[in-house]
């Protein structure tokens, strides 16, 4: 065989067995769908990605499964929310999993709320007040700048455990962050005029999106974090609604419950019912569409309940 054939024979064995040889996508595990979505935008074909918590679930309450730790022990990054919002499934798997690439402190761990500004950081730790967060609030995913912080410590977790596909991943990112700009610009727009307007939440997952769309919360229908709702604070709740026209009761999926459609029988006021995760409900396939969804339709409840404008008073002698 001559040279110039054996150097084309060559050449074409070598593209054949490229992409045997091309670096398998990086295996990460997300606790959320949300996490999980912002991971994907980001690192495109050069990651598959296993979520732990499936949309309509209680991300407070999973329950750890075997699959779980077959995901746990392949995985070269793990994202996490933080703020003690995964505390009740997240910290057995890991020391189970036996996967110390992941484990909190090694390059593949990630715990994406990390320096986020916390509401309700408590003074002091007090069981008797329920399911505390010593950190504040853990729901950062529902907050509308939350992708963008949660997407920049995903990005940074990507390029510390793959450094040689850190130009690809800064370019998706920096697409993804052209999509927010949009989505944020819309969700401003909806909310311009809900400030002052009234809201009853089941739990407190909704209190990043009140606090940057100016509306206020009234009350829980948990009386606190992880306890069940008794019959006199049921009672205290209908009161301070109907002190409050036009209140709308916010629910996410896994709390559509017999308390929340009590209290909404009981008052007159619309229940609304909102994902509290990516695919918690039809049409939030992405974190950007989950929270599409959720300002549209909160939107359209509050427009639906506000109070009737009060009549001028009459021209004297009328």
């Amino acid at each position: 065989m001559s040279a110039p054939r054996s150097a084309l024979l060559a050449a074409a064995l070598l593209a054949l067995a490229g992409p045997l040889f091309a670096r398998e996508p990086l295996k990460v595990v997300a606790t959320l769908p949300d996490l999980a979505d912002l991971t994907q935008s980001i690192g495109g074909e050069r990651v598959t990605v296993t979520t732990l918590c499936k949309g309509s679930e209680n991300p407070h309450f999973v329950t750890a499964k075997p699959s779980h730790l077959v995901a746990l022990s392949r995985a070269e990054l793990f994202v996490q929310v933080g703020l003690s919002l995964e505390s009740a499934f997240v910290p057995g798997l890991l020391e189970q999993c036996r996967n110390p690439r992941i484990q909190p402190g090694a390059p593949g761990f990630v715990s994406a709320g990390q320096g986020w500004t916390a509401l309700d950081v408590p003074a002091q730790l007090d069981r008797r007040e329920g399911d505390i967060h010593p950190e504040g609030n853990p729901h950062v995913n529902l907050a509308p700048g939350g992708g963008r912080h949660l997407a920049a410590r995903i990005l940074a977790g990507l390029c510390r455990v793959d450094p040689a596909s850190k130009p690809d991943y800064e370019q998706r990112h920096a697409a993804l962050l052209l999509r927010l700009d949009e989505a944020e610009a819309r969700w401003k727009a909806l909310a311009a005029g809900w400030k002052g307007r009234t809201l009853v939440v089941y739990h407190k997952e909704y209190d990043y999106l009140a606090a940057a769309s100016g509306l206020t919360i009234l009350g829980s229908i948990e009386p606190k974090p992880g306890i069940a709702p008794t019959p006199g604070h049921i009672a205290q709740l209908v009161a301070q609604v109907r002190a409050h026209p036009g209140t709308v009761l916010v629910s996410a999926v896994w709390s559509f419950d017999k308390h929340a459609r009590e209290l909404a029988a009981q008052t007159g006021a619309p229940l609304v019912e909102l994902p509290n995760m990516v695919k918690g409900l039809p049409g939030t396939d992405t974190w950007i569409a989950m929270m599409d969804f959720v300002h549209q339709r909160l939107d359209a409840a509050l427009r639906s309940a506000a109070p009737a404008p009060k009549a001028p008073p009459s021209p004297a002698g009328g």
